[in-house]
This record gives C-alpha cells, sequence and structure tokens, in this order.
C-alpha cells in the first residue's frame, strides 16, 4: 500500500468509514431489491441468484476495507 505523509491516521479512518457506509448502502437496497424478487408470485430465481452474488460480493468489499 502507498504511504501517505498528508492524512492523519484519523482522516484515514474517515474515509475508510465512509466507503463502508457507502457500501452498506448498495447492499441495503441489493436486500431490498432481493425481498421485493422474493415477493413476486413468481420469483425470478436468476435473478435472486444474481442478486445474492452481490450480495456477497458487497461484504467481502466490507471485510476488505474493514480490515
Amino acid at each position: 500500500m502507498t504511504t501517505y505523509t498528508t492524512l492523519t491516521n484519523d482522516e484515514k479512518a474517515a474515509i475508510a468509514q465512509a466507503e463502508v457506509r457507502t457500501l452498506e448502502y448498495q447492499m441495503y437496497a441489493l436486500e431490498v431489491k432481493l425481498i421485493a424478487e422474493n415477493a413476486k408470485s413468481t420469483p425470478d430465481s436468476e435473478a435472486i441468484t444474481a442478486l445474492n452474488a452481490l450480495v456477497t460480493e458487497k461484504q467481502s468489499q466490507i471485510a476488505a476495507v474493514k480490515a
């Protein structure tokens, strides 16, 4: 990782936290879409699979940013 000399540790933490917040918003939106898809009389299994994969991807991204 690149060394940063101008940003304080608090500023770097704030940037990381903002990214986590953005990823969580995106993940929540995906979960709402998943709820809506599952509520259909005939849910699209491909859409559900895709949404689940996207949620898993967001979880991985959040874990990576928090690490």
